[in-house]
């Protein structure tokens, strides 16, 4: 079952994530059939029970199981909340709650979210909007309601890690922590574990975030070696560190922000002195040097992970990262100072919020600008996991080549090393051609015929279909919403990064909007629309678009007869030349692929006035293997005397989960069934996949059972 009801009591052990109509807690069930598990609960802003963070509470709702990848390498919701040690989604019911106690917490948890607390509370109220905001997501990690534009500059100029608590933070509290009581007569070993508590303090208040965990337990294990007057070793280090932090959750192995953290810091310990050798050798030295040198070795061992979870690289990460990185620090210093002295004096604290807003907003200026650089995002395909551990090998590869070269042997020694040396270099070669072999490997199977792939992708409330040819030709028509990324990730995973033609059927948001990135990023050689009745905001967006980029505008009309590929043709049924309606749903294209004996009827979403014209100018020519339904499934379209019409076998159904409009209409789903159509729909079954072989017979696979 997906859903079931329960009755629970239970502790609300996180903050609120505000939405637009609830709030999110995470909640830990106190007994029962679930007793110690976490949930995120969704209340809704009208309750009338005003809950707080420590709250003990008892309810009724309905528990949800969460959804897994709905496309093909998708979101996999079910995964990403395992990784954050979260069971499932409670809904409450209306009113249900009731609070048995208030502030049942422990001492540690109470403390710590009343620093957190107080910290976005003093933030807000010394700074501006986009600074306060910027600095509760610099000092503990709270990004919840920083401004969407600030999250992607700071994305593509690479320095999102600025917004992730991280190393650089708890070493900073290290050193503030060690500068001041140094000055005092408080003995080393004391020092020492003052910082140490000072770190697992920092870890609640963080909410134990995966960097803060990984650097806090590292930095923790070297001040307890000093304690006991041990020599640390790095690589023991963070292997408990990685051991300790996957005890706690094994999944976190699966979060991008483990991965990045650790793979970071790995990088930095493996590659640091070889770069920092080099960029001496290119004259440049002093700080500047082992600043650039830390970044560029982090950067090599995260950007093969960022290249297959973000489709995304960058070449001028080293610019972003040398401008913004003091900035950095000094937000960090004087964000905690003014913090503490805002304890004292609000007085102080204004003044040290004088240079304190000054030093975020230079922030923000960096990452706008090293965002619009050229260079610093870079969309590239999907790697292969293959092609990413091979990459992985080369450069560890590279760089014991570069230490045997550059170390100071004794000759006996380097002898040796040289006979190891003949051996790396014949590895090199053979990972080098295998590299090369696999790619064009790659490339040719991509001109061998195949059979014609039809992939119904689930945007929502919302249509978009992929079209590959089996001469490999791309077709793109519609693609939803655009809300997020959804449908330019999708490409770049089936390894897309040029389509030959882009079909919109009408300029409705939830048919169009997602494809304004797709526009943007990936290379387009063909877009195929109607004359429209008039031009609403989402048609001036795209035209811009499309104009700026001087993309091949194809204006199609009724009769109109396009060869795509050998065997593959698109007849377009309407609208005709002189529109007869002012709407955009009954302008809509309506478009029948043919390959061979094998056709696909694309309806926009036409209404029954369209249909009954279609029906009556073009009825010998509708009948079709499969159909996209008109509308979402609405009871306007799918006449009875359409789908008679038509005779399809499938129906295709693209419509979002739980939708308002309650789509697709149970009358629409009845007319199916009576002409025996098999009926496909993306809320219950996700991504529809379809294969034809050139005899017309068809392969369907549903991404979800």
């Amino acid at each position: 079952m997906h859903q079931k009801q329960l009755m629970q009591k239970l502790l609300l052990c996180g903050e609120p994530i505000e939405k637009d109509y609830n709030y999110i807690f995470t909640i830990k069930i106190a007994e029962g059939e679930y007793k110690g598990k976490r949930f995120y609960l969704s209340v809704k802003k009208s309750n009338e029970k005003k809950l707080e963070y420590g709250d003990y509470i008892e309810f009724i709702g309905e528990y949800t199981i969460p959804n897994t990848a709905r496309n093909y390498k998708g979101f996999d919701y079910r995964e990403y909340l395992k990784s954050k040690k979260i069971y499932g989604n409670i809904k409450v019911n209306n009113n249900s709650v009731k609070i048995i106690e208030k502030n049942r917490l422990n001492i540690l948890y109470k403390f710590s979210y009343k620093i957190r607390n107080y910290i976005i509370k003093v933030s807000d109220k010394l700074l501006k909007e986009d600074t306060s905001k910027l600095l509760t997501g610099i000092l503990i990690g709270d990004k919840s309601k920083m401004s969407e534009d600030i999250i992607e500059n700071f994305k593509t100029s690479n320095l999102s890690h600025m917004l992730s608590v991280s190393g650089a933070h708890t070493s900073y509290i290290i050193l503030v922590i060690t500068y001041i009581l140094d000055k005092s007569k408080i003995s080393r070993k004391r020092i020492y574990v003052i910082t140490i508590l000072s770190l697992i303090l920092f870890m609640f208040i963080t909410n134990f975030t995966v960097s803060v965990t990984r650097a806090s337990i590292m930095s923790i294990l070297v001040l307890g070696a000093n304690i006991i007057y041990r020599k640390s070793d790095i690589w023991t280090t963070i292997s408990i560190s990685l051991l300790i932090t996957l005890i706690l959750n094994p999944f976190s192995i699966n979060e991008i922000g483990m991965q990045l953290s650790y793979l970071g810091t790995i990088g930095i310990i493996l590659f640091s002195t070889n770069v920092e050798k080099i960029l001496n050798k290119m004259k440049i030295k002093g700080k500047i040097s082992k600043l650039l040198s830390v970044t560029i070795s982090a950067q090599i061992a995260i950007m093969p992970i960022m290249a297959i979870r973000f489709n995304n690289i960058s070449l001028t990460f080293f610019i972003s990262n040398i401008l913004a990185s003091p900035f950095l620090g000094i937000n960090i210093i004087l964000g905690f100072i003014t913090v503490f002295i805002s304890m004292i004096s609000y007085f102080l604290a204004r003044l040290f919020a004088i240079p304190l807003n000054f030093s975020l907003k230079t922030l923000i200026f960096i990452s706008n600008f090293t965002s619009k650089i050229p260079l610093s995002s870079i969309v590239i395909k999907t790697p292969y996991i293959i092609s990413i551990i091979f990459i992985y090998i080369l450069i560890l590869i590279l760089n014991y080549i570069y230490t045997i070269h550059n170390s100071n042997l004794n000759l006996r020694l380097f002898q040796k090393k040289m006979i190891k040396k003949k051996n790396i270099k014949v590895f090199l070669s053979i990972i080098i051609i295998i590299i090369v072999l696999f790619n064009a490997f790659s490339y040719f199977y991509l001109l061998i015929p195949k059979d014609l792939k039809i992939y119904f992708i689930d945007v929502g409330q919302g249509d978009s279909c992929l079209i590959i040819t089996p001469n490999n030709k791309k077709i793109l028509i519609d693609g939803g919403e655009g809300d997020t990324d959804v449908l330019l990730s999708y490409l770049l995973d089936r390894r897309i990064k040029a389509i030959d033609y882009i079909m919109i059927s009408h300029f409705d948001s939830d048919h169009c909007n997602g494809l304004i990135e797709v526009i943007q990023k990936l290379k387009i050689k063909n877009i195929l629309i109607s004359n429209q009745a008039y031009f609403c905001d989402e048609y001036k967006n795209i035209a811009k678009i499309i104009n700026s980029k001087k993309i091949k505008v194809t204006f199609v009309k009724q009769g109109d007869k396009l060869n795509i590929d050998k065997n593959i043709k698109l007849d377009i049924f309407y609208p005709p030349e002189k529109l007869e309606y002012e709407d955009l749903n009954n302008n809509s294209i309506v478009a029948k692929l043919s390959y061979n004996k094998f056709t696909i009827l694309f309806t926009g979403d036409i209404e029954k006035s369209e249909e009954n014209i279609l029906n009556k100018y073009n009825q010998k020519d509708l009948e079709s293997t499969i159909i996209k339904i008109a509308h979402h499934g609405s009871k306007t379209s799918s006449s009875k005397e359409f789908i008679k019409a038509v005779k399809p076998k499938i129906a295709l159904i693209g419509v979002g989960k739980n939708n308002k409009f309650g789509h697709p209409n149970v009358e629409v789903l009845e007319r199916l069934r009576n002409v025996k159509c098999k009926i496909y729909r993306t809320d219950e079954m996700g991504e529809i996949e379809i294969k034809v072989n050139g005899e017309g017979k068809i392969w369907t696979r549903k991404m979800l059972n």
